[in-house]
């Protein structure tokens, strides 16, 4: 049985983790039920990941911020306030230049994300992704305290859609709650898909 880690390493991502972060992203969600419904055969999911990934790296940067730990093998995407895509443009010439004939089914799940994605400030985590290897040791977990940490001394809420029962019960035990009273299933017999979203905790402060 793993080990928690007790010292965990976090910082920004940069431009010069791009490809190393996104090998991450690969590894960790090429076999989820998500990435199997967007592109069920799995030598063509490699190949499309491997080019959308990076892209996506490189568009995260440049429209939010990018967290990993220090050995690169676990990373939080966050994008800042409501905003899904803050330049759909882009994002779908992004699509197109990396997905090709697949791009139709990533639309298709950002178009059921879009549709429940909560109104007002807050902070969204669009990825949080760990290697397989070290799934198990607490490094997503550190990442996101991390990260709520910051947020709770802002007073900044955070939003994400969950893609299993784990990780539902990881986001549910740091503080996150379902936004509606039942799941929602992607179309074409898709996997099931939890919204959560975290109030800021209050800080006491002494004195």
């Amino acid at each position: 049985m793993p080990q928690l880690e007790t010292s965990v390493m976090i910082r920004y991502a940069t431009y010069t983790d791009t490809l190393r972060v996104a090998r991450t992203l690969v590894d960790a969600f090429l076999d989820t039920p998500e990435a199997a419904w967007l592109i069920p055969d799995p030598a063509t999911r490699r190949q499309v990941f491997q080019r959308f990934c990076p892209a996506l790296i490189d568009y995260g940067l440049r429209q939010g911020s990018i967290y990993l730990t220090e050995d690169y093998s676990a990373v939080a995407v966050w994008r800042p306030c409501s905003l899904i895509l803050p330049n759909p443009v882009e994002y779908e010439q992004l699509l197109d230049d990396t997905c090709g004939v697949h791009a139709y089914r990533f639309r298709l799940l950002d178009d059921a994300l879009a549709e429940r994605h909560p109104v007002g400030e807050h902070h969204y985590l669009a990825y949080l992704g760990v290697s397989p290897s070290r799934q198990g040791y607490g490094l997503g977990t550190a990442l996101l305290a991390h990260r709520h940490a910051i947020f709770d001394t802002a007073g900044s809420a955070a939003y994400v859609v969950a893609s299993s029962t784990g990780a539902r019960d990881l986001y549910a035990r740091l503080g996150y709650q379902p936004t509606a009273a039942a799941p929602f299933t992607l179309p074409d017999g898709g996997p099931m898909l939890w919204p959560m979203w975290r109030q800021p905790r209050l800080i006491r402060r002494s004195g």
